[in-house]
């Protein structure tokens, strides 16, 4: 049994109504984080909303639970967010908003339109960024003038929006479980797609595009009876992380992807989870020798997507997607991409995809023993290269 640190709360304030603040909770899990022997922290039941991310750090056989994940959530704050009314042009100092919310000064922010070329793909980043000098009325002020445009109807949001939990490099063997982690997003709120922001958990190892891994990974990580709502990014995105394992969680309403295992995680496991109205269910991008499997799938744009984006060899290799049931999806329900190779796709359940049930590229793909009906384009399709493919049935 590991060494059990309870959280303050939940021996001398009530188990219901009492909010603990990201301070508080922080400071339990780096207690806990400096026990050799691995330690635990319990949150107790409530509401409790966490303004800054809950950073976990060189941390061993740490253990973060709920009492109770029905009543125990860890919260996000609402969306800070604007909407250009106008446009603003290069050199602007001002930007006219028909929307704004919880804005401020000193808030750098994330501008979604094309800003400065990016040295690895050569093209221009989706975004650039400026820093608020004030906020007056629907008017924003900057403290320096726009590098690049600002269109009408721009989004604009916090450049540092928080992540519930960051997990860093040469972390190990962290339990997440039993909690309710809900990313704050409600009706009203615009479409972001936060990636690397508003996730409900982000882990992250050492790594570059360019020279791909470069230090201490993730290993170990495993989040397991959780259930994960209204994020406006992921619901659990993973960077160079080792055997993760992502069990028995509910994962809903996310605009982004509600599993992601991104560039160099390799040995992820996704089993038993229940994904709903997410834009994907499950995405894998530079991963590698991953399973998902017997997962539940509704309602989503896109159910299991693997696709690459770094030049490394070996990427997208040899991942198993079995016995996944995969309903009602907007687009394909199972597609891959090119670069991509040798991923088995066995015993899957398909069901009323939009467009395909497996659409496929790159090379050398298993497909077999899968179950496709009503399909809105074709059971299988291929795109592009060879594959070993069985009927459909």
């Amino acid at each position: 049994m590991l060494p059990r640190l309870l959280c303050l709360a939940v021996l001398c304030l009530p188990l219901h109504g009492h909010a603990l603040t990201s301070e508080e909770i922080q400071r339990f899990i780096d207690e806990a984080s400096r026990s050799k022997d691995g330690g635990e922290v319990v949150i107790p039941p409530g509401r409790h909303l966490i303004e800054r991310p809950l950073q976990i750090r060189a941390a061993k056989r740490l253990q973060i639970i709920g009492l109770d994940p029905e009543i125990t959530t860890l919260q996000l704050p609402p969306l800070a967010f604007a909407e250009a009314q106008s446009t603003a042009d290069t050199g602007a100092r001002e930007i006219a908003a028909r929307r704004l919310q919880h804005l401020g000064p000193g808030m750098r922010l994330h501008i979604e339109a094309p800003g400065e070329v990016e040295p690895f793909t050569q093209k221009p980043r989706p975004y650039h960024l400026a820093t608020v000098q004030a906020v007056e009325g629907s008017r924003i002020l900057l403290k320096e003038p726009l590098r690049f445009p600002c269109p009408a109807g721009t989004l604009i949001r916090d450049a540092d929006a928080p992540n519930l939990f960051e997990i860093h490099a040469g972390c190990e063997d962290i339990h997440i479980g039993k909690l309710t982690l809900d990313g704050g997003r409600v009706d009203g709120d615009p479409p972001v797609r936060g990636h690397t922001q508003l996730c409900a958990i982000f882990a992250q190892g050492a790594y570059s595009d360019e020279k791909g891994p470069t230090g201490p990974s993730v290993k170990g990580l495993r989040v397991i009876r959780c259930f994960i709502q209204n994020c406006h990014g992921r619901g659990i995105a993973l960077y160079a992380c080792q055997e993760p394992l992502i069990e028995d969680c509910t994962i809903r309403d996310t605009t982004d992807e509600a599993i992601d295992f991104d560039h160099f995680t390799a040995g992820g496991i996704a089993r038993h989870n229940h994904i709903a109205r997410s834009l994907v269910g499950v995405e894998l991008n530079d991963a590698s020798g991953c399973r998902v499997e017997q997962n539940d799938l509704m309602d989503c744009g896109t159910g299991i997507h693997l696709w690459r984006w770094c030049r490394q060899p070996g990427l997208n290799e040899n991942n198993l997607i079995l016995g996944n049931q995969i309903d009602r999806t907007t687009g394909n329900a199972i597609q891959t991409a090119t670069g991509t190779r040798a991923n088995t796709f066995r015993a899957n359940l398909i069901h009323a995809s939009g467009k395909n049930g497996i659409l496929l590229a790159g090379e050398g793909q298993v497909v077999n023993d899968n179950r496709i009906t009503a399909s809105g384009g074709k059971d299988i399709a291929i795109h592009e290269g060879t594959h070993t493919l069985d009927p459909a049935r």
